[in-house]
């Protein structure tokens, strides 16, 4: 880390602490893992960023919990999950296999 980068850091802070969010680093971990999701060639999106987000309000509003309490693995396997379930977006992997099934 260089000494700048506390000057960033406290940038956002300021940006968490000025929305309604509770739990905003929780909100902002999710947001970030739902981005790198729509990053990875691996998973192909069947929604837009802004229909994730959407997406992700609706879930607030009814409850939907996602939590950094167990870590952060257990928190993307989450956010996957969540994500694949409602087919917000699917493997690409698994896609290529029904592919060659509809082939044959």
């Amino acid at each position: 880390m260089k000494p700048q980068d506390k000057d960033k850091l406290n940038q956002c802070l300021d940006i968490l602490d000025s929305t309604d969010l509770g739990l905003s680093m929780v909100w902002l971990w999710t947001w970030s893992t739902i981005k790198n999701f729509m990053d990875d060639e691996t998973f192909i999106m069947k929604k837009t960023e802004d229909e994730m987000w959407d997406h992700l309000c609706e879930a607030v509003e009814a409850g939907m919990g996602f939590s950094l309490e167990y870590g952060a693995e257990q928190h993307y396997d989450d956010v996957m999950e969540w994500m694949l379930n409602r087919e917000y977006m699917i493997d690409s992997m698994f896609e290529e296999e029904e592919d060659e099934d509809e082939d044959e």
